[in-house]
């Protein structure tokens, strides 16, 4: 479709704007998947590279698309779920007081001997025992959230047999323990997928990843855990609320 200034009052970067926002309302260009190039686009709408990146800076501004450097422009999902970057609960407990429903897969529950990085991160000596568990988080059978956390089970002696009780670990160590999580750290990183996490969180290579590393801790400062989460970035946005 060949756009036309001369047949309409709004500016030829308006009308790109409203015809591709109407091709991804309609499904041809579904969420997650890459737009046309900027030639490409060029062509189909017989507009300027200059319109062209007018539109585009327009649509990632109002959150429709993410421009990737070197890779494409992509289509994202206008249902996000929003997370605070700084909340302290777990993320079960998050999407749970989100109103959803949120299903868990345990992956896989390792006991192992803490090494020298994450005896130092939990506090506890080099050849302590740790748990290791993988989830995946999914909401409508939709994959969401990949995690890795590190537990030490000196401070949480058989942690690993209470793992089906509830989908929230935080829940089983505040019932089993008496421990809750008060403050945290966070490292935020965006990057690539590897295979596997591309196939867990059923996205491509192709789109990109929230990389969150986290350690939380109690009320004495102590650490509680150590995890890194993998969120697809076309299904999550992170926000920051200050005082």
């Amino acid at each position: 479709m060949k756009l036309n200034e001369r047949k309409s009052l709004k500016p030829l970067y308006v009308q790109l704007v409203e015809e591709i926002k109407k091709n991804i309302n309609s499904g041809k260009h579904s969420v997650g998947s890459k737009l046309p190039t900027e030639n490409e686009l060029c062509e189909i709408y017989g507009v300027s590279r200059i319109t062209i990146r007018r539109a585009i800076t327009e649509l990632e501004e109002q959150g429709v698309v993410l421009k990737q450097h070197g890779i494409g422009t992509f289509v994202l999902n206008q249902h996000k779920i929003k997370r605070d970057l700084v909340s302290v609960n777990g993320f079960s407990e998050f999407l749970v007081q989100s109103g959803k429903q949120p299903a868990t897969k345990i992956l896989s529950k390792q006991v192992t001997e803490a090494n020298e990085i994450y005896a130092d991160i939990l506090k506890v000596n080099i050849g302590d025992p740790i748990l290791k568990i993988r989830r995946l988080h999914l909401v409508d059978n939709d994959p969401i959230h990949l995690e890795s956390s590190y537990y030490s089970l000196l401070k949480f002696p058989d942690l690993d047999k209470f793992l089906e009780e509830s989908s929230s670990i935080y829940s089983i160590l505040k019932n089993r323990y008496g421990v809750q999580a008060v403050k945290n750290t966070k490292t935020l990183n965006v990057i690539q997928p590897s295979i596997e996490q591309a196939n867990l969180l059923n996205c491509t290579q192709d789109n990109t990843i929230y990389r969150v590393e986290k350690i939380a801790y109690d009320s004495l400062g102590e650490p509680i855990h150590y995890a890194k989460s993998y969120l697809p970035t076309d299904k999550v946005t992170f926000t920051i609320t200050t005082d």
